[in-house]
C-alpha cells in the first residue's frame, strides 16, 4: 500500500533580524525530517518545546512552504504544484488546533462553522451543506439542537468535538492534530481520544498526532517519531519505542513519564543544560551538549537515522554510539 503522506528531507529556515547593523541570523526550525504515513494509521511526533513540531504542522498543512525537501500527498508533490493543484491538495490535509476556545469564531453558529468549508470549496447547494453538517455533528457525538448554538455555550470538550467535525467536513486524507487534548480536563481527554480512534476507523483518515504527552501518544499512535532541535532522533513502531528506546534523548523523555504501574517505572534521567538555540545549533550530533553517553566523535560527526545493529529493521536511531562503527 502506498503512503498517503510522504515527507522527504524537509527543512524550514527563518531569517531573523539581530539589530540595525548586524547581519540577519537564520533559525533552523526543521533540519531534515523524513517520514511516511499510511491511510488509517497514526504517526505521533513528540519532543520538548522548540524541537520543531509546530513548524512541521505548518508545513504539512501548507500554511508555509518548506525551504528544502519534498512533501507528497497520494504521490502528488505539494512543493512544486501549481496554484490550481495546490488548492485541490489543501482539501486533503486539515488541522485541529490545541485551543478549542480560540479556534472557533464566536460569531458563528456551530452549523455555520461546519458548513463554511463546503461553501468555500464550491458546494453551492445549501441543503446539501446543511445535511452534511448535521450528519458530521452526529458522528462526533453532539445533538441536533447544537446546530444553531454558539461556541460560548459549549464546554471545552464539546468545542474540540466541533473543531474536529469542522476539520473532517471536506473528508481529508490527512488530519494534523496539534496537541488536540492538552487544553482539556483530564476527565474529558479519554473521550476525545476515543472519538478520534473511532472516526479514523470509520473514515480511513491518516493522523499526524503532535504531542508532548507520551501517555496520550501510547494510547493513539501506530508509529512514533521523536524530534530534537529540528531533527528526528528515533523513529519506529509505538511498542518498540516505548519498550526498548535506543536514543538517550528518547530514554530521558520516557523516564520522565509518570505511571501508576510500579513495575513499568524507569530510573529518572535528568538532562543537564538547556536546549541549544536553533540559530546556532551545535556541530555534529545536536544532542551531544546534553547527552549522558557522549563520545568525542559525537561533536564532529552528524548521525543519520539508521536501524541499530541488534534491533532489526523496525526502527531507526540517529545515534553514533548505538550504531556500528
Amino acid at each position: 500500500m502506498n503512503p498517503v503522506l510522504e515527507a522527504d528531507d524537509l527543512h524550514r529556515h527563518y531569517a531573523v533580524r539581530r539589530g540595525l547593523f548586524a547581519q540577519p541570523a537564520t533559525v533552523h526550525a526543521l533540519a531534515g525530517v523524513s517520514f511516511s504515513v499510511q491511510a488509517g494509521r497514526t504517526l505521533a511526533v513528540v519532543g520538548e518545546s522548540g524541537c520543531g513540531k509546530s513548524t512541521l504542522a505548518r508545513l504539512l498543512t501548507m500554511i508555509e512552504a518548506p525551504t528544502q525537501g519534498r512533501l507528497l500527498i497520494d504521490g502528488r508533490d505539494i512543493v512544486n504544484a501549481d496554484a490550481t493543484s495546490r488548492q485541490a491538495l489543501r482539501r486533503a490535509v486539515q488541522i485541529v488546533f490545541q485551543n478549542p476556545y480560540g479556534s472557533l469564531n464566536p460569531r458563528q453558529t456551530v452549523g455555520d462553522a461546519l458548513m463554511e468549508p463546503l461553501l468555500v470549496n464550491g458546494e453551492a447547494d445549501a441543503q446539501r451543506r446543511e445535511h452534511a453538517a448535521r450528519d458530521m455533528l452526529r458522528q462526533v457525538g453532539l445533538r441536533e439542537e447544537h446546530f444553531g448554538r454558539y461556541p460560548h455555550m459549549f464546554s471545552g470538550g464539546q468545542r474540540q468535538r466541533i473543531a474536529i467535525a469542522r476539520a473532517l467536513m471536506l473528508k481529508p486524507r490527512v488530519l494534523v492534530l496539534d496537541e488536540p487534548v492538552s487544553a482539556l480536563d483530564v476527565s474529558i481527554r479519554a473521550q476525545v481520544l476515543n472519538l478520534l480512534v473511532d472516526l479514523q476507523q470509520a473514515m480511513g483518515v491518516a493522523y499526524v498526532f503532535i504531542s508532548h504527552d507520551l501517555g496520550v501518544v501510547r494510547h493513539v499512535a501506530d508509529e512514533v517519531m521523536v524530534m530534537y532541535l529540528g531533527r528526528a532522533v528515533e523513529q519506529g513502531p509505538r511498542e518498540t519505542i516505548f519498550n526498548d528506546p535506543q536514543h538517550p534523548y528518547t530514554q530521558a523523555l520516557l523516564s520522565a513519564t509518570p505511571t501508576v504501574n510500579a513495575a513499568a517505572r524507569r530510573q529518572r534521567i535528568i538532562l543537564q543544560g538547556e536546549l541549544p538555540s536553533p540559530i546556532a545549533p551545535p556541530s555534529g550530533c545536536a544532542f551531544h551538549t546534553r547527552c549522558p553517553i557522549v563520545e568525542a566523535r559525537c561533536k564532529g560527526q552528524t548521525p543519520q537515522l539508521v536501524p541499530p545493529p541488534s534491533t532489526g529493521e523496525s526502527r531507526s536511531v540517529a545515534c553514533l554510539v548505538r550504531q556500528p562503527v
